[in-house]
């Protein structure tokens, strides 16, 4: 089976006044979201979709395990988007952008990366970086037809026009990425305020120098202000592992691996301690102290 551990960052940059980017970081769910909208619309649209979806993965057991699941989850915060949209006239119109990463079998080494817009996820994979997701963007389609370049679409005026996101209308198409996960694999969930200050080579050579999730997390994010900040960045970085254990089922799979947990929409967060190692430590203290109390006891006993 795999296990995952994470590191993630976020940061408001050096241009913008406030953050409209969120994201979600739990046991077998990593979520990138970058919000669009007037006011504080596009802040409100990121909250809503990662909040939605670690909803629904927190509230079915073992969690979502189809890419027909997942699809159907975020559908579901496409949803939630746009009634709360028409519901406010100063949200009509907000949005988001979003990739995500769901482990749906940890047993058979399976995940299923979503995307929608132009939020990214990469894959590092013995010394390659590649990227997993397609831009839903309108400089995307001019880089397909030959008419730009790469490089030219990370500084081109009309880098923002995105053509898919979430909460625009009231149905999504959604890209599915189901991948079989190796030992060793790092992916990496981040919204374009990193693609478009860095190029994929100076986001290689960061996973190259930093071997912890949180230091690559952070580091992105640095690299990215370095350049300019002239966006919200946001990345979340999963190490995968895989341990081989031929009779454990995929209940026991997800229930064995728990990591701290972290949830991030606007300003929100919040880590719960779920660590089973821990929990055991304490356990075990308490048993010993039980059975010290008995001891002590029956010496008394003994002596009288």
């Amino acid at each position: 089976m795999i296990r995952g551990r994470a590191g993630a960052s976020t940061h408001v940059g050096q241009v913008r006044m406030g953050n409209e980017d969120a994201y979600v970081v739990l046991d077998g769910l990593y979520v990138v979201a970058d919000g669009m909208g007037g006011h504080s619309a596009g802040e409100v649209a990121s909250a809503i979709a990662v909040k939605t979806l670690a909803e629904i993965h927190m509230s079915t057991k073992p969690g979502m395990t189809t890419p027909e699941q997942v699809a159907e989850a975020i559908s579901t915060a496409n949803t939630a988007i746009f009634l709360e949209s028409l519901d406010d006239s100063e949200k009509a119109g907000m949005g988001t952008t979003l990739t995500a990463l769901v482990v749906t079998d940890p047993v058979a080494h399976q995940v299923v990366i979503a995307n929608i817009g132009d939020s990214r996820t990469y894959r590092w994979r013995d010394g390659q970086l590649q990227q997993v997701t397609v831009d839903h963007s309108h400089v995307q389609t001019l880089v397909e037809r030959g008419a730009i370049s790469a490089a030219e679409a990370r500084t081109h005026y009309q880098r923002n026009i995105v053509l898919r996101a979430l909460g625009i209308d009231s149905s999504i198409d959604i890209d599915l990425f189901p991948i079989d996960v190796r030992d060793g694999d790092r992916f990496i969930l981040c919204s374009d305020g990193l693609v478009d200050e860095a190029d994929d080579s100076e986001i290689e050579n960061e996973v190259r120098l930093r071997s912890e999730p949180q230091q690559l997390a952070d580091s992105l994010v640095n690299l990215a202000n370095a350049h300019g900040g002239r966006d919200n960045i946001t990345v979340v970085v999963v190490d995968f592992s895989v341990v081989d254990d031929p009779s454990a089922s995929h209940k026991d799979a997800v229930a064995t691996e728990r990591p701290n947990t972290a949830v991030e929409a606007s300003n929100v967060s919040s880590q719960p301690d779920t660590s089973i190692n821990r929990r055991t430590k304490t356990v075990l203290a308490l048993a010993g102290a039980v059975t010290a109390v008995v001891a002590m006891i029956v010496a008394l006993v003994l002596a009288l």
